[in-house]
């Protein structure tokens, strides 16, 4: 599942942008929507999902459910923002249970971050690997970045605890060796727009964890 610890060097920026007192606002604790069921199924209601609530959720296997906050701010411009990285981070979730074969996270990510990605997704951990159980996305947050103008960062907290990894061979479950408390992190991705006027996310800051993160556990 995601590599916090990789993507955590592609921007050294201080981590209040991303640490839980920097909110204009919360998510509300509402439904979560939810990518599971066979390949087929989920790619059968991809276009329901995308009219309803504007992001793409990737066609994840009946082993994996993927739950992905519905929340947008009321600013147009920063739902914008947050719709890409909602794209962007389920496209890059796809990637890893594809065993970084996926490059549908590229269109989302600018030139820069693309080379960053692909050497993370063409990594060992990465190819022999993908994942089961259920990940979520939620508390997500919109603030302008504090270091670069015109730039925003999207924040999220993001959960694993209930999913593992997997051998992308043989499908058997590999053990779990980390700190438990990585499963429960507020990630942040600083987007950028691009030369048509698109957001696309341009670096990953610092992750935040849990009990730093302490609404991350829940």
């Amino acid at each position: 599942m995601r590599r916090m610890w990789v993507l955590a060097g592609f921007l050294a920026l201080a981590t209040v942008a991303c640490s839980s007192g920097s909110s204009s606002s919360n998510d509300p604790n509402g439904t979560l929507p939810t990518a599971s069921g066979p390949a087929t199924t989920a790619a059968a209601s991809q276009s329901a999902v995308t009219s309803k609530l504007g992001y793409v959720m990737p066609p994840f296997g009946k082993n994996v459910s993927v739950q992905m906050t519905s929340w947008i701010p009321g600013d147009a411009e920063q739902a914008r923002a947050v719709t890409a990285d909602k794209n962007y981070e389920l496209a890059f979730l796809y990637a890893e249970y594809k065993g970084g074969q996926d490059q549908q996270w590229t269109r989302y990510a600018t030139p820069v971050m693309q080379r960053e990605i692909m050497s993370v997704l063409a990594g060992r951990d990465v190819t022999t690997e993908s994942f089961t159980g259920t990940i979520r996305y939620f508390k997500m947050r919109v603030i302008p970045d504090p270091t670069v103008a015109g730039r925003l960062d999207v924040s999220s907290c993001f959960d694993n605890a209930k999913s593992s990894n997997t051998s992308l061979k043989t499908g058997a479950a590999l053990p779990d060796t980390g700190n438990a408390n990585q499963h429960y992190v507020r990630i942040t991705d600083q987007l950028a727009k691009s030369a048509t006027g698109e957001w696309q996310v341009a670096a990953t800051l610092a992750p935040v964890y849990y009990p730093q993160a302490k609404e991350c556990k829940q």
